[in-house]
Protein backbone atom coordinates (compact mmCIF):
# COMPACT_ATOMS: atom_id res chain seq x y z
CA UNK A 1 0.00 0.00 0.00
CA UNK A 2 3.19 2.28 0.77
CA UNK A 3 4.48 1.53 -2.76
CA UNK A 4 0.63 2.24 -4.57
CA UNK A 5 0.97 5.86 -2.38
CA UNK A 6 3.96 7.16 -3.34
CA UNK A 7 3.25 5.52 -6.83
CA UNK A 8 1.07 8.00 -7.21
CA UNK A 9 2.41 10.67 -6.79
CA UNK A 10 3.53 10.49 -10.05
CA UNK A 11 1.26 10.82 -13.00
CA UNK A 12 -1.12 7.86 -13.12
CA UNK A 13 -2.84 9.02 -16.80
CA UNK A 14 -2.14 11.10 -19.75
CA UNK A 15 -5.26 12.13 -21.67
CA UNK A 16 -4.94 13.68 -24.96
CA UNK A 17 -7.94 15.98 -25.74
CA UNK A 18 -9.27 17.21 -28.80
CA UNK A 19 -8.39 21.23 -29.80
CA UNK A 20 -11.60 23.73 -29.89
CA UNK A 21 -10.69 26.91 -31.67
CA UNK A 22 -12.47 29.62 -33.46
CA UNK A 23 -11.90 29.97 -36.98
CA UNK A 24 -9.84 33.61 -36.68
CA UNK A 25 -7.67 32.03 -34.21
CA UNK A 26 -4.54 29.94 -34.72
CA UNK A 27 -4.87 26.27 -33.46
CA UNK A 28 -3.24 25.60 -30.19
CA UNK A 29 -2.92 22.11 -28.90
CA UNK A 30 -4.71 21.91 -25.86
CA UNK A 31 -2.90 20.77 -22.48
CA UNK A 32 -2.22 17.20 -21.55
CA UNK A 33 -4.10 16.54 -18.74
CA UNK A 34 -2.08 14.40 -15.84
CA UNK A 35 -3.35 13.46 -12.50
CA UNK A 36 -1.18 13.16 -9.26
CA UNK A 37 -2.38 13.46 -5.33
CA UNK A 38 -0.64 16.33 -3.48
CA UNK A 39 2.16 14.79 -1.82
CA UNK A 40 0.94 16.46 1.56
CA UNK A 41 -1.98 14.69 1.38
CA UNK A 42 -0.25 11.05 0.70
CA UNK A 43 2.31 12.10 3.32
CA UNK A 44 -0.83 12.20 5.95
CA UNK A 45 -2.49 9.48 4.60
CA UNK A 46 0.81 6.87 4.83
CA UNK A 47 1.48 8.48 8.50
CA UNK A 48 -2.40 7.91 9.66
CA UNK A 49 -2.25 4.20 8.17
CA UNK A 50 0.36 3.66 10.56
CA UNK A 51 -0.87 4.62 13.62
CA UNK A 52 -4.36 2.57 12.04
CA UNK A 53 -6.44 6.02 12.20
CA UNK A 54 -7.32 6.83 8.85
CA UNK A 55 -10.62 9.61 8.38
CA UNK A 56 -10.11 11.05 4.82
CA UNK A 57 -12.52 14.12 6.20
CA UNK A 58 -9.64 14.67 9.24
CA UNK A 59 -6.97 14.16 6.51
CA UNK A 60 -8.38 16.68 4.03
CA UNK A 61 -8.81 19.21 6.79
CA UNK A 62 -5.96 18.85 8.08
CA UNK A 63 -3.35 19.20 4.53
CA UNK A 64 -5.22 20.62 1.66
CA UNK A 65 -8.01 22.84 3.35
CA UNK A 66 -5.45 23.91 6.66
CA UNK A 67 -6.06 27.50 7.05
CA UNK A 68 -8.82 27.62 4.29
CA UNK A 69 -12.25 29.03 4.55
CA UNK A 70 -13.64 26.13 3.57
CA UNK A 71 -13.26 22.34 5.03
CA UNK A 72 -14.79 19.26 4.22
CA UNK A 73 -18.18 18.57 5.89
CA UNK A 74 -19.54 15.22 4.25
CA UNK A 75 -17.78 12.17 2.19
CA UNK A 76 -20.61 10.08 1.12
CA UNK A 77 -19.24 7.21 -0.87
CA UNK A 78 -21.91 4.89 -2.94
CA UNK A 79 -20.34 1.56 -2.33
CA UNK A 80 -21.64 -1.63 -4.26
CA UNK A 81 -22.50 -5.14 -2.00
CA UNK A 82 -22.16 -8.55 -2.63
CA UNK A 83 -24.83 -11.15 -0.90
CA UNK A 84 -22.73 -14.21 -0.88
CA UNK A 85 -19.47 -12.53 1.38
CA UNK A 86 -21.93 -10.29 3.21
CA UNK A 87 -25.22 -12.14 4.00
CA UNK A 88 -25.35 -10.51 7.28
CA UNK A 89 -25.54 -7.17 6.52
CA UNK A 90 -28.61 -5.51 7.35
CA UNK A 91 -28.25 -1.52 7.08
CA UNK A 92 -30.32 1.36 8.17
CA UNK A 93 -29.89 4.94 7.32
CA UNK A 94 -32.33 7.79 7.78
CA UNK A 95 -30.70 11.02 6.72
CA UNK A 96 -33.31 12.82 4.90
CA UNK A 97 -31.30 15.83 4.24
CA UNK A 98 -27.40 17.09 5.33
CA UNK A 99 -26.91 19.26 7.67
CA UNK A 100 -25.66 21.84 5.08
CA UNK A 101 -27.63 24.21 2.69
CA UNK A 102 -27.06 26.29 -0.22
CA UNK A 103 -27.56 30.01 0.31
CA UNK A 104 -29.37 31.90 -2.23
CA UNK A 105 -27.90 35.49 -2.95
CA UNK A 106 -24.26 34.20 -1.27
CA UNK A 107 -21.91 36.17 -3.01
CA UNK A 108 -18.92 34.02 -1.34
CA UNK A 109 -19.87 31.40 -4.00
CA UNK A 110 -20.08 32.89 -7.05
CA UNK A 111 -17.19 30.99 -8.26
CA UNK A 112 -18.15 31.66 -11.87
CA UNK A 113 -18.38 36.02 -11.61
CA UNK A 114 -21.58 35.68 -13.26
CA UNK A 115 -23.66 37.19 -10.83
CA UNK A 116 -26.57 34.71 -10.41
CA UNK A 117 -26.72 33.94 -6.63
CA UNK A 118 -30.34 32.19 -6.72
CA UNK A 119 -29.13 29.32 -8.99
CA UNK A 120 -26.94 26.19 -8.57
CA UNK A 121 -23.66 25.92 -11.22
CA UNK A 122 -22.34 22.65 -12.28
CA UNK A 123 -19.55 22.12 -14.43
CA UNK A 124 -18.48 18.64 -16.09
CA UNK A 125 -14.54 18.28 -16.50
CA UNK A 126 -15.00 16.68 -20.04
CA UNK A 127 -11.63 14.67 -20.25
CA UNK A 128 -12.99 12.12 -18.05
CA UNK A 129 -16.42 12.60 -18.56
CA UNK A 130 -16.26 9.43 -20.74
CA UNK A 131 -16.73 5.59 -18.94
CA UNK A 132 -14.76 3.22 -19.90
CA UNK A 133 -13.71 4.63 -23.10
CA UNK A 134 -16.59 3.90 -23.98
CA UNK A 135 -19.61 6.00 -22.35
CA UNK A 136 -19.98 9.53 -22.79
CA UNK A 137 -21.46 10.67 -19.48
CA UNK A 138 -22.19 14.36 -20.15
CA UNK A 139 -25.83 13.11 -21.52
CA UNK A 140 -26.60 10.99 -18.16
CA UNK A 141 -25.31 14.46 -16.24
CA UNK A 142 -27.69 16.77 -17.99
CA UNK A 143 -30.63 14.32 -17.53
CA UNK A 144 -30.12 13.03 -14.42
CA UNK A 145 -29.92 16.96 -12.90
CA UNK A 146 -32.82 17.65 -15.15
CA UNK A 147 -34.89 14.72 -12.97
CA UNK A 148 -33.78 15.91 -9.83
CA UNK A 149 -34.38 19.87 -10.93
CA UNK A 150 -38.14 18.88 -13.02
CA UNK A 151 -39.26 15.53 -11.44
CA UNK A 152 -40.47 15.99 -7.63
CA UNK A 153 -42.47 17.86 -5.96
CA UNK A 154 -40.62 20.97 -5.77
CA UNK A 155 -39.79 22.63 -8.12
CA UNK A 156 -37.60 25.92 -7.52
CA UNK A 157 -34.22 26.32 -7.97
CA UNK A 158 -32.54 25.80 -10.96
CA UNK A 159 -29.94 23.80 -11.50
CA UNK A 160 -27.47 25.13 -14.64
CA UNK A 161 -24.75 23.50 -16.59
CA UNK A 162 -22.07 25.77 -17.21
CA UNK A 163 -19.27 24.36 -19.80
CA UNK A 164 -16.23 23.58 -19.07
CA UNK A 165 -13.18 25.72 -20.70
CA UNK A 166 -9.28 24.82 -19.75
CA UNK A 167 -9.33 28.59 -19.10
CA UNK A 168 -11.30 27.71 -16.21
CA UNK A 169 -8.53 25.58 -14.66
CA UNK A 170 -8.08 22.67 -11.94
CA UNK A 171 -11.51 21.14 -11.65
CA UNK A 172 -10.61 19.38 -8.50
CA UNK A 173 -9.60 20.83 -5.33
CA UNK A 174 -8.22 17.71 -4.16
CA UNK A 175 -6.52 16.37 -7.09
CA UNK A 176 -3.82 18.13 -9.32
CA UNK A 177 -4.66 17.99 -13.07
CA UNK A 178 -1.79 19.65 -13.71
CA UNK A 179 -3.94 23.23 -14.66
CA UNK A 180 -3.56 26.30 -13.24
CA UNK A 181 -5.95 26.62 -9.96
CA UNK A 182 -6.75 29.57 -7.24
CA UNK A 183 -7.31 27.52 -4.65
CA UNK A 184 -10.90 28.16 -5.31
CA UNK A 185 -13.78 25.83 -6.94
CA UNK A 186 -14.89 26.99 -10.42
CA UNK A 187 -18.40 26.19 -9.93
CA UNK A 188 -21.12 25.17 -7.28
CA UNK A 189 -20.74 21.41 -8.28
CA UNK A 190 -17.45 20.06 -9.95
CA UNK A 191 -18.23 16.66 -11.77
CA UNK A 192 -14.75 15.84 -11.89
CA UNK A 193 -16.08 12.48 -13.62
CA UNK A 194 -14.47 8.96 -14.29
CA UNK A 195 -11.11 8.61 -12.79
CA UNK A 196 -8.48 5.05 -12.01
CA UNK A 197 -9.63 2.91 -9.43
CA UNK A 198 -6.11 3.29 -8.04
CA UNK A 199 -7.21 6.90 -7.20
CA UNK A 200 -10.23 5.73 -5.19
CA UNK A 201 -8.11 2.86 -2.91
CA UNK A 202 -5.65 5.29 -2.23
CA UNK A 203 -7.43 8.29 -1.00
CA UNK A 204 -10.60 6.50 0.57
CA UNK A 205 -8.76 3.51 1.12
CA UNK A 206 -11.49 1.22 -0.58
CA UNK A 207 -12.05 -0.32 -4.35
CA UNK A 208 -15.67 -1.06 -4.26
CA UNK A 209 -17.18 2.61 -4.30
CA UNK A 210 -18.87 3.32 -7.46
CA UNK A 211 -18.86 7.10 -7.01
CA UNK A 212 -18.32 9.81 -4.14
CA UNK A 213 -19.52 13.21 -3.28
CA UNK A 214 -17.13 15.80 -1.19
CA UNK A 215 -19.62 18.70 0.16
CA UNK A 216 -17.63 21.78 1.77
CA UNK A 217 -18.86 24.40 4.05
CA UNK A 218 -17.41 27.72 4.63
CA UNK A 219 -16.06 27.76 7.78
CA UNK A 220 -15.03 31.40 9.76
CA UNK A 221 -11.41 32.17 11.21
CA UNK A 222 -11.49 29.36 14.12
CA UNK A 223 -12.43 26.91 11.46
CA UNK A 224 -15.83 26.70 12.88
CA UNK A 225 -18.35 26.10 9.94
CA UNK A 226 -20.84 29.11 9.07
CA UNK A 227 -24.99 29.22 9.88
CA UNK A 228 -27.01 31.45 8.29
CA UNK A 229 -29.99 28.95 6.85
CA UNK A 230 -32.26 27.70 9.78
CA UNK A 231 -30.11 26.76 11.54
CA UNK A 232 -27.68 25.11 8.43
CA UNK A 233 -24.00 25.25 7.66
CA UNK A 234 -23.54 27.43 4.75
CA UNK A 235 -22.50 25.03 1.89
CA UNK A 236 -19.61 25.90 -0.39
CA UNK A 237 -18.88 23.81 -3.43
CA UNK A 238 -19.53 20.23 -4.04
CA UNK A 239 -16.93 17.60 -5.86
CA UNK A 240 -18.11 14.13 -7.33
CA UNK A 241 -16.21 11.72 -8.88
CA UNK A 242 -17.01 8.17 -10.50
CA UNK A 243 -14.83 5.06 -10.60
CA UNK A 244 -13.71 3.72 -14.09
CA UNK A 245 -12.45 0.55 -12.43
CA UNK A 246 -15.83 -0.86 -12.63
CA UNK A 247 -17.68 -2.19 -16.12
CA UNK A 248 -20.30 0.70 -16.79
CA UNK A 249 -23.52 -0.17 -18.64
CA UNK A 250 -26.59 1.65 -20.14
CA UNK A 251 -28.95 -0.36 -17.37
CA UNK A 252 -28.51 -2.63 -14.92
CA UNK A 253 -27.66 -6.33 -15.54
CA UNK A 254 -25.05 -9.18 -14.28
CA UNK A 255 -21.55 -7.88 -13.82
CA UNK A 256 -22.40 -4.70 -14.90
CA UNK A 257 -22.98 -1.12 -13.30
CA UNK A 258 -26.13 1.42 -14.30
CA UNK A 259 -24.70 4.91 -14.86
CA UNK A 260 -28.00 6.66 -14.58
CA UNK A 261 -28.28 4.85 -10.88
CA UNK A 262 -25.04 5.77 -9.77
CA UNK A 263 -24.80 9.33 -11.37
CA UNK A 264 -28.24 10.49 -10.19
CA UNK A 265 -27.55 9.06 -6.60
CA UNK A 266 -23.68 10.83 -6.50
CA UNK A 267 -26.05 14.07 -7.52
CA UNK A 268 -28.66 13.69 -4.87
CA UNK A 269 -25.98 14.18 -2.83
CA UNK A 270 -24.72 17.85 -4.11
CA UNK A 271 -28.05 18.90 -3.58
CA UNK A 272 -28.53 18.33 -0.56
CA UNK A 273 -29.53 14.99 0.00
CA UNK A 274 -28.73 11.93 2.13
CA UNK A 275 -28.82 8.48 2.51
CA UNK A 276 -32.36 6.89 2.87
CA UNK A 277 -33.56 3.30 3.22
CA UNK A 278 -33.57 0.30 5.25
CA UNK A 279 -31.59 -3.00 3.21
CA UNK A 280 -32.66 -6.38 4.56
CA UNK A 281 -31.50 -9.97 3.62
CA UNK A 282 -34.06 -11.87 2.74
CA UNK A 283 -32.62 -15.94 3.26
CA UNK A 284 -34.96 -18.67 1.82
CA UNK A 285 -34.40 -21.56 4.64
CA UNK A 286 -34.51 -24.24 2.10
CA UNK A 287 -32.11 -23.71 -0.23
CA UNK A 288 -30.25 -20.81 1.82
CA UNK A 289 -30.15 -18.42 -1.42
CA UNK A 290 -29.90 -15.11 -0.35
CA UNK A 291 -31.68 -11.51 -2.02
CA UNK A 292 -31.52 -8.15 -0.88
CA UNK A 293 -34.49 -5.93 -0.87
CA UNK A 294 -34.44 -1.92 0.30
CA UNK A 295 -37.55 -0.84 1.96
CA UNK A 296 -38.34 1.62 0.71
CA UNK A 297 -36.94 1.98 -2.84
CA UNK A 298 -35.73 5.26 -3.56
CA UNK A 299 -32.57 6.49 -5.57
CA UNK A 300 -30.96 7.62 -1.87
CA UNK A 301 -30.23 3.98 -0.92
CA UNK A 302 -27.20 4.23 0.73
CA UNK A 303 -25.62 1.20 -1.50
CA UNK A 304 -26.10 -0.54 -5.15
CA UNK A 305 -27.76 -3.68 -4.95
CA UNK A 306 -27.72 -4.17 -8.92
CA UNK A 307 -31.46 -2.72 -9.51
CA UNK A 308 -31.99 0.61 -11.80
CA UNK A 309 -32.54 3.37 -9.37
CA UNK A 310 -32.74 5.71 -12.28
CA UNK A 311 -35.72 7.62 -11.22
CA UNK A 312 -36.94 9.37 -7.72
CA UNK A 313 -39.03 7.17 -5.37
CA UNK A 314 -41.24 9.30 -2.94
CA UNK A 315 -38.74 9.55 -0.18
CA UNK A 316 -36.51 11.05 -2.90
CA UNK A 317 -39.66 14.06 -3.70
CA UNK A 318 -40.05 14.41 -0.35
CA UNK A 319 -36.76 15.00 0.86
CA UNK A 320 -35.76 17.06 -2.01
CA UNK A 321 -38.31 19.58 -1.14
CA UNK A 322 -37.22 19.65 2.39
CA UNK A 323 -34.08 20.56 0.85
CA UNK A 324 -35.69 23.27 -1.33
CA UNK A 325 -39.02 23.56 -0.88
CA UNK A 326 -38.32 27.16 0.32
CA UNK A 327 -35.98 28.26 -2.29
CA UNK A 328 -35.43 31.21 -2.50
CA UNK A 329 -36.13 32.26 0.99
CA UNK A 330 -35.17 28.88 2.79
Amino acid sequence: MKKLLFALCATLMIVSCQDFNDGNQAQKPEPKISITIPEVLTNYQTAARRAGTVDIKTTLNNTLFAGSNIQVKDVHTFKTIDAVTTVETVDQQFQSTLTSRWVPGDVNRDWNGDGDLDDIDWVSFYPFAVANELYDAEPIYRSMYSKWQNDGYCNTVKIDEMPYDFAMGNPSLILDFGLPSTGNPIADISVVGFLPASIFEAVLGAENILGVAFSFVFVDDNGDPIKSTRGKEDKAYTEVWFNDGFTWAEGAGLGVIDLESVILHEFGHTLNLGHFGVLQVLTDTETGATDYVYQPVNTMNALYIGEARNFLGPNDKGNYCEAWGGWPWN
